[in-house]
């Protein structure tokens, strides 16, 4: 009798009951940069993230591998595109850059971070030193430099998509930060008008970025060399890029070329009673330039001047062997 209860006691100790806890672990997948609305699935079971950027996944204990996956189709705004780049706390370096890992455990609580390339859309403007809008067709295009080394040559007026935050992994810590760019060169008639490296933006921060590309003024004169009055009809001005500019003289007898970039020019005097007047000129800044014009009437004077000292000579000469013939006899 005794043996038959020692062998209940035993029977009820190996019963099962419903009594037992089953231990439940969540598994976190957090976004950066904070994306709310975008998918997982957990072993099939789909999931978007809050406005929190994040998405949880819960399941009872095991021993098992799970499967995590990512859906970055269609992850877009106005003006942005998101594109999954790699995970952190994954567990499997070799699947880092997946967009589904398999073999995750479910043992205790973790988190898993997903981290998204963005795109920015930007419109590049150009304005001069006033701010007043230049032409599309004086600077069409401009070159800029991101902080990742590369270098790209971006349309003026024209949307563009630029990377403007990427992926930053350092000490196990999977976190995002903003592209910054640098103005190379935004040229114009064959000159780059800016100095390089001065200028910069961040697409995350601006979507529409207005660039200044100075322009400047060159006002023409010339005066006669001799005789110091008016000269020429007309500024001839050769651009960096070989193009020619021909601006007549107006009142005060000069010429104004306007909106040059800085660069070095070719001036010449046209239209005038004399020989062809040319100068070089490094425009830095509107400024005003005088070019001195031997003309005709100059050229007459010093050939008269020239004739008149050579009559002198020889009259001084003659006067001179005159003189000498005297004295001998």
């Amino acid at each position: 009798m005794r043996w038959l209860v020692l062998v209940g006691v035993v029977l009820v100790g190996l019963a099962p009951s419903s009594a037992v806890a089953v231990t439940m672990v969540t598994v976190t997948v957090r976004t950066t940069p904070q994306l709310a609305g975008v998918p997982f699935a957990f072993d099939g079971q789909t999931a978007v993230t809050g406005p929190d950027g994040a998405v949880r996944f819960t399941g009872a204990h095991d021993f098992a591998g799970h499967r995590l996956a990512v859906d970055d189709h269609g992850l877009a705004s106005e003006g942005r595109q998101f594109t999954f780049s790699r995970w952190a706390g994954q567990r499997d370096p070799d699947q880092a850059f997946r967009r589904t890992v398999q073999g995750l455990p479910l043992r205790r609580d973790y988190t898993v971070t997903a981290a998204f390339t963005a795109r920015f859309r930007v419109t590049v403007r150009c304005v001069d030193q006033e701010g007043r809008a230049v032409p599309r067709g004086r600077v069409p295009y401009v070159t800029v430099r991101s902080d990742t080394g590369h270098t790209q040559r971006l349309p003026v007026g024209q949307s563009v998509w630029l990377d403007g935050l990427l992926p930053v992994y350092r000490k196990s810590v999977l976190t995002s930060r903003k592209v910054g760019y640098a103005l190379l060169s935004a040229d114009a008639y064959g000159t780059n008008t800016v100095d390089a490296g001065r200028q910069r933006f961040r697409p995350a921060s601006h979507q529409e970025v207005v660039f200044t590309t100075p322009f400047h003024d060159l006002t023409v004169s010339a005066r006669d060399a001799v005789f110091g009055s008016s000269a020429g009809r007309a500024a001839r001005v050769t651009l960096p890029d070989g193009s020619v500019r021909e601006v007549t003289f107006g009142a005060g007898r000069q010429a104004t070329l306007r909106d040059l970039p800085h660069g070095q020019y070719e001036v010449e005097v046209t239209g005038g009673q004399g020989l062809r007047a040319v100068q070089q000129v490094r425009l830095s800044r509107t400024q005003s330039m005088q070019l001195r014009v031997v003309s005709r009437a100059d050229l007459a004077l010093a050939a008269g001047t020239v004739g008149v000292l050579a009559a002198g000579l020889l009259l001084v000469g003659r006067w001179m062997r005159r003189r000498r013939g005297g004295e001998h006899g």
